[in-house]
Order: structure tokens, then sequence, then C-alpha cells
């Protein structure tokens, strides 16, 4: 006799949640006992009934689907699992034997799914489902040999249907990722491929796993096979370029898939990917050719249109690029990221007032803050400076970080023009936002350092060394602060030595500080010798300026203006250079006898 799921009638479920609390100490000697040691322990015991309680085993089969809905509702899983896989071992029941075999799933009770599993093979053998399930628990529990008992039968009865084959394959074969899955299901995949005849899917479906177990050769050796068989295989032509670009073979992907595509010209997928390959090998005229094909075939596709105007500004064509992008908002695709590139084509192009009004379109998408930035950046070149505040301060953000990023912003464009309170205020508002965040703190200890605020400078670097000791720009801006604005030079030597001793590299602005503090502590010749190495790496002007200070006081005062001159002759407006000469030569008389101050 057939017993129908009573959990699809709610009006039933309601009334059975009802009778549950009425019929529990038929069933339970201690339900809140049990229920614990479910909760607790996971039990996988099997509740005991007793017959003495039911007229008909009908009656008894009703009970206890009951008992597995409302447990399943309750979330005591295992005991709806055993309960419900009881009467599907008791009555031959296709609809039983399913739901069995999908609660225990649900359940993770993988031993009973086993069985309701076979239950429902038992009495549907055509099921799909049926068998896919079965073949996973099989594998789930290292039984390779059953597991492909019941995978060939399931091929086979789909022979004439290769897609749905594949779906079937990948969806057995994915398991929970760990070594041991991936070696049982590359255990299972060799066997099926050894016992029965060359078939494309399952050999698809093996190199995609030797792909994933890390192993590409081995992949490579069973798609060319494949492709014996299959040479226009719709997958596995470009998995393969895939596999050879994975293994820097970068040139033959590309001639693999050149060769393609001259003997499968209509294939456009192909194309595509071999137009961004192209792209990704910095071969952009070819890239754009590809994608030109494309775009003639499918002229309001998203994706090409895209491409073809980043890579046309990648490659200075700015009136290409602008027509793909314009072309591209009439598609209704990506309109956020068109309106960006118009804005940068816009303002390449010198057209202020329309790049402005491109980048405030701009309202959302990975480009819009850096579209709101664009716009403060350009009004700041306008001289519109307080315009360019104001437009910060309106910009909506989503996330915490976002407001940060702007009020960073905002205080290196205060900076830029020394409205240094203005900008000190904005660091403060970050700060509030994400106290003791790192990367502030140093921030606004070098504008700090330009504001005269020892203090604020000094407890702000403090505060990073106490989280990040080994710090090494950190100890080298307390170092070099220390040396020039206290006198503090013996602490700021330790400093300084410890930022050299711990960077991995070279730093010039290192090299720097500590030829600064030599000279601070009165060693001409070692001072001179750090800011000479410092300056050979970079030409830098603050180092041209030390440099030609120590210079002038260990009495050479002509190599000393040598080095101001020829730094001037790069940066004839830098202040800090035109000061230090000007301290030396007040007069701006040159004159290599003058004696030292």
């Amino acid at each position: 006799m057939k017993i129908k799921l009573l959990c699809k009638d709610f009006g039933v479920i309601l009334i059975a949640n009802l009778l549950m609390g009425c019929v529990s100490q038929l069933a339970y000697e201690n339900a809140s006992a049990q229920e614990e040691q479910l909760s607790e322990t996971n039990s996988q015991r099997r509740v005991s009934f007793s017959s003495e309680y039911f007229f008909s085993p009908e009656q008894e089969y009703m009970y206890k689907i009951l008992v597995a809905e409302i447990a399943l509702r309750r979330g005591y899983l295992p005991l709806a699992a055993q309960s419900m896989f009881e009467v599907a071992s008791r009555i031959p029941d296709l609809g039983i034997a399913e739901r069995a075999t999908t609660v225990a799933l649900y359940a993770g009770q993988y031993h009973l799914a086993t069985q309701a599993a076979r239950q429902w093979v038992t009495l549907d053998p055509n099921s799909h489902k049926a068998r896919q399930i079965l073949g996973q628990m099989l594998l789930r529990q290292e039984r390779t040999e059953e597991a492909v008992v019941q995978l060939e039968i399931l091929l086979d009865s789909l022979k004439d249907k290769p897609e749905q084959q594949k779906s079937v394959m990948e969806a057995i074969l994915k398991q929970p990722h760990n070594q041991k899955n991936q070696e049982l299901a590359l255990e299972l995949m060799k066997k099926l491929v050894s016992q029965r005849q060359p078939d494309p899917v399952l050999l698809f479906v093996y190199s995609r796993l030797l792909n994933q177990a890390n192993q590409p050769t081995e992949a490579l050796d069973v798609l060319r096979t494949l492709l014996t068989l299959v040479p226009d295989h719709a997958e596995a032509v470009p998995f393969y370029a895939y596999l050879l670009d994975k293994q820097d073979q970068k040139e033959q992907a590309l001639q693999w898939m050149r060769q393609a595509l001259y003997k499968y010209p209509d294939q456009s997928e192909w194309r595509l990917m071999y137009a961004r390959m192209l792209a990704d090998a910095e071969q952009f005229a070819e890239a754009i050719a590809e994608f030109q094909k494309l775009l003639s075939e499918y002229p309001e596709h998203g994706d090409i249109l895209y491409a073809l105007g980043v890579l046309s500004i990648q490659t200075d064509r700015f009136p290409a690029a602008k027509r793909y992008f314009l072309e591209l908002l009439q598609t209704g695709d990506r309109l956020n990221i068109a309106r960006y590139y118009l804005g940068q084509i816009a303002q390449q192009d010198k057209d202020i007032e329309s790049a402005l009004s491109w980048y405030r379109q701009v309202k959302g998408g990975t480009n819009y803050l850096k579209a709101q930035a664009r716009v403060a950046l350009l009004l700041v070149e306008q001289g519109q400076l307080d315009q360019a505040i104001e437009h910060l301060q309106t910009v909506a953000v989503n996330n915490e970080d976002e407001a940060i990023h702007i009020r960073q912003l905002e205080a290196e464009l205060l900076i830029d023009q020394k409205r240094y309170p203005q900008a000190m205020a904005a660091y403060n508002q970050a700060l509030k936002l994400k106290q003791g965040d790192l990367e502030i703190l140093y921030m606004r200890a070098l504008l700090a350092d330009k504001m005269d605020m020892m203090d604020l400078l000094e407890q702000d670097l403090r505060h990073i060394l106490a989280q990040e000791p080994d710090n090494v720009n950190t100890l080298n801006a307390l170092g070099y602060s220390l040396a020039d604005k206290t006198n503090r030079y013996d602490e700021a030597y330790e400093l300084i030595q410890k930022a050299l001793d711990l960077s991995p590299i070279d730093q010039y602005h290192i090299f720097d500080s500590m030829g600064w503090v030599l000279y601070k502590l009165g060693d001409y010749a070692q001072a001179i010798a750090y800011l000479r190495k410092a300056l050979a790496m970079q030409n830098d002007p603050e180092i041209s300026a030390h440099l030609g200070e120590v210079l002038w006081e260990s009495g050479d005062q002509q190599a000393a203006i040598r080095v101001w001159d020829e730094a001037l002759a790069t940066y004839p407006e830098d202040e800090k250079l035109l000061n230090t000469k000007q301290r030396f030569l007040p007069n701006g008389e040159e004159n290599q006898d003058k004696e030292k101050p």
C-alpha cells in the first residue's frame, strides 16, 4: 500500500505538531533527555517504536513519517533521517525512498543516504538522479569499484546526451575539496576511462579534474587523445590553449589558437578567448583586429565594445576609443564604465568641461571613487580648490573604507596647496572613522613635520612602532625628524641604523637620513659618503640640498655650489634647495673662497 508523504500537506503537519506532544511518551521514555543527547552527540541510534501502540503497520509508518518531518523542521536532523529511513526500508514506495535519501543527505547521514539511494535505484532503475546520488555516496565512502558500476550504467543510459553526461559526471565528482577526495575522484575517472571505449565526455571531465589536481601535463596528454577523436571539440580546444598558457608556454598557446581558428574560423567563442590572450600578451594591435572581427558579427556585444575601447586607449587611439564607448552606452551595458572612460578621453583631449560632466555621471561601480577623485583633481587644476573640497565632502560612500579614502584625498589636495590646518582636520576626521589606523597616523605624522608639530609627529610614529617595531619607514621617519628638528642625535642615529639594518634592499631615503644624522654628529666624511650614495640612487632635490650643505660645512664650497646648481637645473623651483643655497649664499655671490659661516 502506498503512503503519500504527509509533509506535502501543511494542514496535516500542523495537526502532527499537536499530536507530537500527545504521543511523545509512547515513543520516548524521556523525550527531553533524548533530544539533548541527539543535539550533543549527533547520535545515529535507532528510535524504538512499540507496535502495541498502533492498530496497523500503515499507522506506524504514518507516525514515523510525521516524526521525521517534524524533527526535520525543528532541526533534529539525525532523528529525521533515521525515522524516514526506517519507513523506506520497510515498504517499497518510490516517493518515500526519494524523500529518505534527500533527508539523509541534508542531515549528513551518508550511510543512510547510501542505503536509501540504493532502495530508490531498485524501485526506479532508470532514475538518473538516484544513480547520481548513489555514485556520489559510494565515492565518498571510498567504494570506487561500486561507484564505477553505477556510473557506467548511468553513462550508458545517457549515451545520446553528451551534455547531460558531462553535467552528471561533474556533479558526482564535486566533493568537498581536500586531497583525499581529489585522489578518490582521480582514481574513479582513471578506472572509467580505462574500462570504456574512448569517450570525449569522460576524457574532457578527466582533463579538468587533472588540472584541478595541479597535473597540467597529464591533463594535456588526455586532451590530445580527445582532440584526436574530436578535433573541433568546442571546449577542449580553448582548454588546451589555457593549459599551455598556464605552463608559461604563451607563444605555443597563441599559435595553437591561431591554427585552430584558421581551420574553424566560425568559432566565435574561440576567437574571443584568442583576442583576450593577445591582449594579455600585450599584442594590442593583433587583439584589436580579432575583436573587430567579432564586432562585425556581434555589433552590440558589450564585452567586445568594452575591450575595443580599452585597447584603443592603451594604443593612444582616442577617437576610436570614444566611438566604442559611445556605442557601449547605446547598448545599456556597463554604463558607469563607459562614462568613466569617456571622461578620461575628454580629459586627454583637454576638454575639461566634458570630462567633468562624464565623471559626474558615474553613479556606481568599481570606478565610482576614482571618478569623484578625478573631478576633484580637475577642479584643483582649474584653481577651484574650495569647490574640489566641497565636492569630496558630498561624495556618497558605501562603507568606512571609502569614507577614509575620500578624507585622505581631501588632505592630500590641501597639503599640495599648503593649507595644512585644514589637511590636519581631514586626517583627524579619518582617524575618528578608524581609530589607530597606522597608515593614517603615518600620513598625519608627515603633515605634523611640515607644521613643526614635533610632539604630535613623535606621538604618532611611536604609536606605529608600538604595533610594528620593525617598520622600516617609520623608524627612518622618526630618526630623520629627531636629527632634523631636535638635538637628540644619538637616539636618531640608533633608529636610522635599525631601519638600515632591517631594510631588505638599499633605499636612498634611508641613506639620506643616515648622511644627515652623521652630519649632525660631526662625521662629515661618512655623511658625504652616504649622501653621495643616496644621490646616485635617486636624483632628489632634498638630497642635493643636504649634500651641498655638508660639503660646504666640510670646507668644499666649490663642490657644494656645483651640487646645488646641478640640482637647480632640474628642479629650479624647489623651495628646500633654493632656501639651502640662500642660507649659504645670501647675496647670490658664489665666491669659492668665502669662509664658512
